[in-house]
């Protein structure tokens, strides 16, 4: 599903702020990916949702290896991604429904008209997250909690195969942590495969996945929750 081999990423010119990584996710698993302020997980998780390009390496999704693809096929590969950004890129002028409703549309260019069943996919989407009230509001009102909520609506539902997630109940309270993780839970036992990054240690303890660790560039990969999310210590964001 995804495979990167050797992977580097240099700012600059010169700044490394990825490091020989090397990551392989199999369909259907989920993965955290952890680590502190500057550790590259914004950069990787880019790299993984084809928003950007390694210096050096290889990044392969869905067994083609994105150095290589047509633009045709690359366009097929991000249709099967939903993408969650840490920084949120709502189109302002657009209604919440339309947000994510023009999700749809990008992934399947050839209809013109949402189906019945699309609509009531996005209003379901809408109801679990909690934003079923802002259904109808510009997107460009929003606080930054609801738009990161919209963002993930956006996401999920075309129910793609491949979620990345960039700290994405960053700005939530706990309530909507939490529905926003079942709905990542949900996603994963249909079959979507799951890389999530976050700095929020009750999520890892009380949903264990396996951990990939990022630190000072590097990549470490283990099955269960990493040992810094477990103790009572303070997690460095």
């Amino acid at each position: 599903m995804v495979n990167l081999v050797s992977v580097c990423k240099n700012w600059h010119g010169q700044a490394r702020v990825l490091d020989h990584i090397n990551l392989e996710l199999k369909k259907g698993e989920f993965v955290y990916l952890i680590g502190g302020t500057g550790a590259g997980k914004s950069s990787l998780l880019r790299l993984i949702a084809t928003e950007d390009s390694p210096t050096q390496g290889s990044v392969s999704l869905f067994g083609y290896d994105l150095a290589k693809v047509s633009p045709s096929t690359l366009r097929a590969i991000r249709r099967l991604i939903g993408y969650v950004p840490q920084n949120v890129q709502l189109i302002p002028d657009l209604s919440v429904f339309d947000n994510v409703a023009l999700s749809l549309s990008l992934a399947n260019p050839r209809s013109r008209f949402l189906s019945a069943d699309a609509r009531k996919k996005i209003n379901e989407s809408l109801e679990r997250l909690g934003i079923a009230s802002r259904r109808d509001r510009l997107a460009r009102t929003l606080s930054g909690g609801e738009a990161q909520r919209v963002a993930m609506a956006r996401a999920i539902v075309r129910s793609p195969e491949l979620i990345i997630a960039d700290e994405p109940t960053g700005a939530q309270d706990h309530d909507h942590t939490w529905s926003m993780m079942d709905l990542f839970v949900r996603a994963n036992m249909g079959g979507a495969t799951v890389l999530l990054a976050t700095h929020d240690r009750e999520i890892v303890r009380r949903i264990r996945k396996k951990c990939a660790v990022l630190k000072q560039g590097r990549l470490t990969v283990e099955e269960s929750a990493h040992p810094m999310f477990m103790s009572g210590t303070q997690t460095a964001r």
